[in-house]
């Protein structure tokens, strides 16, 4: 995902709670090129997401 400049764009997908550990291991485990970020859900509520890190420095919503 990369994220865009255009809050009417939005991404469907699942949120999944994960205890510290769960998210250390993702982090362990991901790849180059990729960066997490915190999103605002349409909810207003924030989740995590992993962005193309060249789309990372940019404001994302979901």
């Amino acid at each position: 995902m990369v994220a865009s400049s255009d809050p009417a764009d939005q991404v469907p997908g699942t949120v999944f709670r994960l205890t510290r550990e769960e998210l250390a291991a993702a982090d362990a485990y991901g790849v180059d090129g990729y960066a997490r970020v915190a999103v605002t859900r349409s909810s207003g509520t924030t989740a995590w997401a992993c962005l193309g890190a060249a789309g990372a420095a940019r404001p994302a919503t979901d």
